[in-house]
């Protein structure tokens, strides 16, 4: 098993997250020519606020069984989620622009 079950699990798959958008979107800022392939992973992590937004406010259906609704619930997981998401592409991309700016300086 990759990661033991415990406290630091979510942790841990939430750093494996970052690591391999940031991954990606790294290797997409340096080898993609074309800019719309470049901001794929970030057109994707705006697609994915848009669902769980939506999931969020019940559009996709409503389901209450408590204090908190099911799809309140839903779409506060998906948004952590995608917010793992943004932090590894938005990285990426600062990295990105730091290579670029001190390359182009020197």
């Amino acid at each position: 098993m990759l990661v033991a079950f415990g406290e630091l699990t979510p942790l841990a798959w939430g750093l494996v997250g970052v690591t391999a958008l940031f991954v990606t979107q790294l290797l997409l800022c340096f080898r993609a020519r074309s800019r719309v392939l470049r901001s794929m992973p970030v057109l994707l992590v705006m697609a994915g606020l848009l669902y769980s937004g939506a999931t969020y406010a019940g559009l996709f259906g409503s389901y209450s069984a408590g204090a908190i609704s099911g799809n309140q619930l839903a779409g506060l997981i998906c948004a952590i989620v995608v917010g793992i998401a943004a932090f590894g592409v938005a990285l990426a991309w600062l990295v990105y622009g730091v290579v670029m700016f001190a390359v182009d300086r020197y």
